[in-house]
């Protein structure tokens, strides 16, 4: 890295990082008019929130609810579970949840939220991640103090820019390429099968 560069820790470069008191009871989970989204762990797929089947949660019971409010833009971090999961709110969402399986980070404008998901990806991220992570049998847990002493390199505004364009384009040709292997996957099973339809199952 280059010496160049400040290194800075996250709690300096971060409006809030928060966390949500455990939601124990799935009686508040509620029709998509009456709540507003929940993230969980599971939502997080391949560094992306997976928004079309998010449960709804009723917030008008839940003390300072919107202390537990997420925006597009917002860094969220797994900090239960046997994975460790980095994403960024999509503008899709305009507010949801987050449980207590999430950490939740909202930066000062001195760092792009892409970027800083992008870097913690990498393996000197993750490194400097899992140098602050304790596991029990297996399970993860980091805390909020632990997130704000994660140390962060921080490169001027146009070179985030161009390293988040080339974050965003690598992401969205990989995506491109898993929809043409599962295509082609499809295609191979359609044509064993119609090989081996009734004409090609003769005695």
């Amino acid at each position: 890295m280059s010496d160049n560069i400040p290194v800075k820790p996250l709690k300096s470069l971060a409006e809030h990082i928060f966390s949500c008191a455990p939601l124990y009871s799935t009686a508040r989970l509620v029709d998509r008019q009456e709540g507003l989204p929940l993230l969980n762990i599971k939502d997080i797929v391949e560094g992306r929130i997976k928004t079309d089947s998010l449960p709804f949660y009723s917030w008008n019971e839940v003390k300072n609810a919107e202390r537990y409010w997420v925006y597009p833009g917002d860094v969220l971090i797994t900090c239960r579970g046997t994975q460790l999961k980095i994403s960024v709110v999509p503008e899709i969402l305009k507010k949801a949840f987050i449980t207590a399986n999430i950490i939740a980070i909202r930066l000062r404008q001195e760092i792009l939220p892409v970027f800083l998901a992008t870097y913690l990806k990498t393996a000197e991220g993750q490194r400097v991640l899992f140098s602050h992570v304790a596991s029990s049998t297996m399970q993860l847990l980091l805390n909020i103090s632990d997130i704000e002493e994660v140390l962060v390199p921080v490169p001027p505004l146009p070179v985030q820019e161009k390293i988040v364009a080339l974050a965003e384009a690598a992401d969205e040709q990989y995506r491109l390429s898993i929809e043409v292997a599962n295509l082609r996957k499809k295609i191979t099973n359609q044509v064993v099968i119609d090989m081996l339809g009734p004409s090609s199952m003769r005695i």
